[in-house]
């Protein structure tokens, strides 16, 4: 069985805002995000929104990689 690990990776997003009231992090805040493995060596992230007030246009992931608080296993599960 493999171990397990924890990782933050980080996102550069772009977007647009249609309004003078609405910030970047609500834009963010209002998409529904999933995730799908496909039992290869594929994973797809995909974004969904109703909101209006603006949207995401571009997103680059970061090459920084950070340790999450949880620590990994040192052992390999059974």
């Amino acid at each position: 069985m493999p171990r397990l690990f924890n990782r933050v990776i980080s996102f550069r997003v772009e977007g647009e805002i249609y309004d003078n009231e609405t910030t970047p992090e609500q834009i963010i805040k209002s998409y529904d995000w999933s995730f799908r493995h496909d039992n290869g060596n594929s994973i797809f992230c995909s974004a969904s929104y109703d909101d209006n007030r603006g949207r995401i246009t571009n997103m680059t992931r970061l090459k920084e990689i950070k340790k999450w608080k949880k620590a990994d296993t040192e052992y390999f599960l059974i």
